[in-house]
């Protein structure tokens, strides 16, 4: 099993003071965000347009996400992990209940758990 650091994914009041924050003074860049019903961004370091590393979303849209993290700026953290029916068994086996959905943009499995003190983790699988 392979398991990477994905982004973490901020909820906040104003996603445009945020998104010009992250660009113009750390220097990250807007780049792709597959279609959601919830506005947002996904920025990129410069030298890797093909992971976003922060996903800012609005605390004012509670439909976006299942993490009902709505007084938090860190909505939730995400990892990448190769062994999806062996990572289900797992969870199942620890009588984990999660929230499961498929990005069809991005080919990929999401699994959304909870953790101690509430927080969310995402593991995506790339199928």
């Amino acid at each position: 099993m392979n398991i990477k650091f994905s982004h973490i994914a901020l909820r906040c009041n104003n996603i445009n003071t945020v998104s010009i924050f992250f660009t113009e003074v750390i220097g990250l860049e807007k780049g792709f965000r597959p279609y959601f019903i919830f506005p947002g961004y996904w920025l990129y370091s410069p030298k890797n347009k093909q992971e976003a590393i922060i996903h800012i979303l609005s605390k004012k849209d509670k439909l976006s996400l299942r993490t009902n993290n709505y007084n938090n700026l860190l909505d939730h953290i995400a990892l990448v992990r190769d062994d999806y029916p062996i990572f289900i068994k797992h969870v199942n086996k620890l009588e984990i209940s999660f929230y499961e959905k498929f990005i069809p943009d991005l080919n990929t499995k999401q699994i959304f758990l909870k953790g101690p003190e509430n927080i969310t983790v995402e593991v995506n699988f790339i199928i």
